[in-house]
């Protein structure tokens, strides 16, 4: 069984606005919502991680959902990892295989997704990525201090599939350790297990800034 954490606690902060990137309207819905249909045949249970203060706000946005009764709403802590991690720990025990999400990535395919699923069954571990096309630059104090090869470097998106104790395998030893990634990978990563990949899609975009809505 596929279960799914949505990451929608953050606080958007880059993107200028009152109200979180997530919660955004597009074509009448807020973003979350958009990303959340992609899933919804896929998985048997979704967290949908909420910032403080928007638990009410978001029941009220799912309320008629015909897959109402397969969604908990979970408020999240101060950082995306405890988050997720919190997300994590509302699965059933009988969840295999988790997804996570970011809540402000409105456009995957199912045809990702599928992708993402069928690597994670085989390898317990799946991330989509894109090559980077642009030239890299380390820089310090205004000054370029050298150009980075950019030769098998690859931008990261979500969907993220994991076998379930994999990960959760992986976020107890980051509490014990004090450490904190930029994404759940990085956690397995720690661990020494290998995260395979599959090609991620250029209209996978995560909304960060306004120019990008």
């Amino acid at each position: 069984m596929i279960g799914l954490v949505l990451a929608a606690a953050g606080s958007g902060s880059r993107f200028g606005s009152d109200i979180p990137k997530q919660f955004i309207p597009l074509e009448g819905k807020p973003l979350f919502l958009h990303a959340l249909e992609h899933f919804s045949s896929f998985f048997e249970v979704a967290v949908i991680v909420l910032p403080k203060g928007w638990e009410e706000e978001v029941e009220n946005q799912v309320r008629s959902l015909s897959y109402r009764d397969r969604l908990i709403l979970e408020t999240g802590g101060p950082r995306r990892q405890d988050s997720v991690y919190q997300g994590l720990n509302r699965l059933g025990e009988d969840i295999e295989m988790v997804l996570v999400h970011d809540a402000a990535r409105p456009f995957t395919s199912s045809e990702l997704i599928s992708s993402v699923i069928e690597q994670t069954r085989q390898h317990e571990a799946c991330v989509p990525v894109l090559p980077v096309r642009d030239t890299l630059k380390e820089v310090s104090d205004g000054r370029i201090v050298r150009t980075l090869d950019r030769e098998g470097l690859s931008l990261v998106q979500t969907p993220q599939g994991f076998e379930i104790k994999l990960l959760k395998r992986a976020f107890q030893q980051a509490i014990q350790d004090g450490f904190y990634g930029t994404d759940e990978a990085a956690l397995v990563e720690r661990l020494g297990s290998p995260v395979h990949v599959v090609a991620g899609e250029r209209s996978n975009l995560k909304v960060t800034c306004k120019e990008d809505l």
